[in-house]
């Protein structure tokens, strides 16, 4: 999938989807405000490939340590360097793939969530 989204938006995207996986109270509608304007399709696929790769792993552990929020400027250099890492390594991209199929599973609910809050706010928007 192509991406239209500008560099700054895209982190704008993560920052707001990684708000889905602390161990606090999650604000879908806030999550859904500040996504708005971005195709649905190009979302998940965010969502699932990007986002929660990085943050998921907070919520499978019994004590998550981020509670309050993901810091920005980190979470934007994990991603990147996950996605470099992905770029030149084939076991790396193999490994990525397995997360990604397990983390559909796992948290497609927060997924649905999010994807609810956008439909009330009319932002389902098709690519």
């Amino acid at each position: 999938m192509e991406s239209t989204l500008s560099e700054q938006r895209r982190e704008d995207a993560w920052e707001a989807l990684s708000d889905a996986f602390i161990d606090n109270e999650v604000d879908y509608e806030f999550i859904a405000r500040r996504i708005t304007g971005i195709p649905t399709a190009e979302l998940k696929e965010i969502f699932f490939t990007e986002v929660a790769p990085q943050c998921g792993p907070n919520m499978l552990t019994t004590i998550p340590p981020i509670w309050a929020g993901f810091d920005r400027e980190s979470l934007a250099n994990c991603i990147h360097e996950m996605q470099q890492k992905n770029r030149e390594s084939p076991s790396a991209r193999i490994r990525h793939r397995i997360t990604v199929a397990l983390y559909r599973r796992l948290f497609r609910r927060i997924w649905a969530r999010i994807e609810l809050e956008l439909a009330r706010k009319g932002e389902l928007l098709d690519a």
